[in-house]
């Protein structure tokens, strides 16, 4: 089943589409629902994270490349991690800048698909990059609340556990965890996340929207929930895919664990399948419907300080 690993930029394709942590079993039994045509293999990720992606994906400059980016790690504003997208592509469209929306906690795939729409129109030449953040968390679909997830009742949780962590202040909890989290994190027991164990047994808030879902709605309403989110953004697609012709693929930076083994979310140097296996799906289009009216571009909002990228990447469970 597998075709092995792939390199994007050294594939053919005129409209690549990637869905951020979209698992290829999750992704062949959805994507019939929504769009139809094309041909679909499972190929293997350069990596397990986003940042592994990134750096092994796009070594050089890609003059011919637009990269519509939802995801902070790829930005035109500064370095993340020693990769800055402005010195690797023609242009990168900012957004998890523009199009962020503070109470969803990420950047609804609408206003991707609307930026996208507005890179081909702009740059007919160029290949065009369109990366939505979906299916990755937070979740859209599934308890929508404060930062794009919802908060477990900590209050409650403090009664639940009894008098040890009630007569605790959260202030001490937390010293707690900071004093435990090194070294839990080393030894990896329960799992691959076993601080988001230890801040559970703390009663100390979640550690990212992943974390809140499953501390809420446990492992089965978690898959529903990243369910519900690839829904969610393959509607977008179906809608952006009538627009574009030529070769168009639509694929992943990586997978994602959900509960497998007690392992969740994603990591790099993981030979894991569920995290290295990636959907390829492409289609030859000889036409395309017209394109919509080119729109005025977005106002860049101007952010408070703590409206950082780092902000945004804690946001999406990265930091």
């Amino acid at each position: 089943m597998n075709a092995g690993i792939v390199h994007i930029m050294e594939e053919e394709w005129d409209y690549l589409i990637l869905l951020d942590a979209c698992r290829y079993d999750y992704f062949e039994k959805t994507y019939p629902k929504f769009f139809s045509g094309g041909q679909l293999s499972c190929r293997k990720s350069v990596g397990g994270c986003t940042q592994e992606w990134r750096d092994r994906s796009f070594p050089g400059r890609y003059e011919d490349v637009v990269y519509v980016s939802s995801n902070p790690y790829i930005n035109s504003q500064k370095a993340v991690e020693g990769f800055w997208g402005k010195e690797h592509f023609h242009q990168v469209i900012d957004v998890w800048q523009s199009g962020w929306k503070s109470d969803r906690g990420t950047v609804p795939p609408e206003i991707v698909t609307k930026e996208a729409l507005r890179a081909v129109q702009s740059w007919p030449a160029k290949r065009v990059l369109i990366h939505y953040l979906q299916p990755h968390a937070p979740y859209l679909g599934f308890g929508s609340g404060c930062a794009g997830f919802p908060q477990p009742d900590i209050e409650k949780e403090n009664v639940l556990r009894g008098t040890v962590c009630r007569q605790r202040p959260a202030r001490i909890r937390g010293k707690i965890y900071q004093k435990l989290h090194h070294w839990v994190k080393t030894k990896r027991i329960f799992g691959n996340h076993p601080d988001w164990l230890l801040a559970h047994l703390l009663a100390l808030p979640p550690v990212s929207p992943m974390d809140a879902v499953r501390r809420r709605y446990g492992k089965k309403g978690l898959r529903r929930a990243y369910q519900e989110n690839l829904e969610i953004v393959l509607r977008e697609v179906a809608r952006l895919l009538p627009y574009l012709k030529g070769k168009i693929v639509v694929t992943s930076d990586h997978g994602e664990l959900l509960g497998e083994g007690g392992s969740y979310s994603h990591e790099p140097n993981s030979e894991n399948p569920y995290l290295r296996n990636i959907p390829w799906w492409t289609m030859d289009k000889q036409s395309a419907c017209p394109l919509p009216p080119l729109t005025e571009g977005p106002v860049m909002p101007v952010f408070p300080e703590e409206e950082t990228i780092e902000k945004r990447l804690k946001d999406l469970g990265y930091l």
